[in-house]
């Protein structure tokens, strides 16, 4: 299999799992008392992790059909995220909940997958076939995008679920927790199936702990004003639907909690920043700050959901940190799950060190300076 890191490269370059057939659909669509159309496979996803599809039904509905690889996502694990999605649907957030099958649960096994399928919703897929992490069309999108992350914040208090049980591929906060870097990302790490197998656990900590730990040491102090909270963990504009209106598009509907956790309000959107507003992608290798989308993000965010000076201390302190369990979590997705070691290596050197080191440049500096003052 070959595949581009997701935090390098486009997502929808880097599809490695066989598309669903159509033998796939008609045996699984009775599971959800549905059946397929003549010709049910509409359009393919081309997203790295997982298989999904748009079904056509044979009533005319359509659904939107997803498949995981056993080694990614349990029935568990996906009931944990289908869990927290449906909270956030009952107060009243526009979110994408699972559709229960027949037997009333949302997630079913299968000898070597998972699957879970959704409602196709009318709003926009508006970055459909894009890059993922990239910045929006416009800072007018930007905007909207923050707002309906403020608000997602506010309708997942009250969400009570204890940290997820590290499953791969998600924004976990709490490796990062411990008095000492080491003490809470090291165990964390030796708990990951395969990562050390592909990054000895003896040079991770000469490569990664030194770069990590000035970071950790400055977030330290505000951790105890930093309340968990479960957010999405992966917000950007390709996880948004999107509603035309007249003056332009506005984020309407939150989708893909594949990477949600209990984290906090500053960590996800330092997650949410890290994401769309620092072009890391960028061929001369110098990433360019967004700022006028990023001003316009986080001053609709704060409209909604006003920050306390500490929680802007606290967004600005988790940004350099923010994807190291998911960066870390991909490198053994590459090396271990597909054996990949060249995309797992890059991965490593320009993902999570990579972006940890940009923090220490002169741009990434007065980017947390701005975040603090701001």
């Amino acid at each position: 299999m070959s595949a581009r890191p997701l935090g390098l490269e486009s997502g929808y370059n880097g599809c490695v799992w066989p598309p669903l057939t159509d033998g796939d659909v008609t045996a699984l669509l009775p599971h959800w008392g549905v059946r397929p159309a003549r010709n049910p496979l509409l359009w393919h996803s081309r997203r790295p992790f997982s298989a999904s599809a748009i079904v056509a039904l044979e009533d005319g509905g359509r659904l939107f059909l997803k498949r995981h690889g056993r080694a990614l996502r349990s029935v568990e694990t996906l009931t944990e995220e289908h869990r927290f999605a449906s909270h956030l649907a009952k107060r009243g957030l526009p979110a994408a909940a699972p559709l229960p099958m027949l037997d009333g649960q949302t997630a079913l096994a299968t000898p070597e997958h998972t699957y879970e399928a959704f409602p196709l919703y009318t709003e926009q897929d508006a970055y459909r076939g894009l890059d993922s992490w990239r910045p929006y069309h416009d800072t007018a999108q930007a905007a909207s995008s923050g707002t309906l992350l403020a608000r997602l914040h506010q309708a997942s208090e009250g969400h009570q679920a204890p940290p997820r049980h590290d499953p791969p591929l998600i924004s976990a906060r709490h490796p990062l927790l411990g008095d000492r870097l080491a003490d809470s990302l090291i165990p964390w790490i030796t708990r990951q199936e395969g990562l050390t197998d592909t990054y000895p656990l003896s040079s991770l900590q000469r490569d990664v702990l030194p770069l990590l730990t000035p970071f950790h040491e400055a977030l330290l102090p505000l951790l105890p004003e930093d309340l968990p909270l479960w957010g999405h963990g992966d917000w950007h504009g390709a996880n948004l639907l999107w509603h035309r209106e007249s003056n332009g598009l506005v984020a309407a509907r939150a989708f893909d909690f594949g990477m949600c956790d209990l984290t906090s309000a500053s960590f996800d959107l330092a997650v949410a920043m890290e994401r769309s507003f620092i072009s890391w992608l960028d061929p001369d290798g110098c990433p360019t700050v967004h700022e006028e989308q990023l001003r316009a993000f986080l001053h609709a965010y704060d409209v909604q959901r006003p920050r306390s000076p500490a929680e802007k201390r606290l967004t600005a302190s988790w940004l350099p940190l923010c994807h190291v369990t998911f960066a870390l979590s991909e490198v053994a997705y590459y090396g271990h799950v597909l054996g990949n070691r060249n995309a797992a290596n890059i991965s490593r050197r320009d993902y999570l060190i990579g972006h940890a080191r940009w923090f220490q440049t002169e741009r990434g500096r007065a980017l947390l300076a701005m975040l603090e003052r701001d």
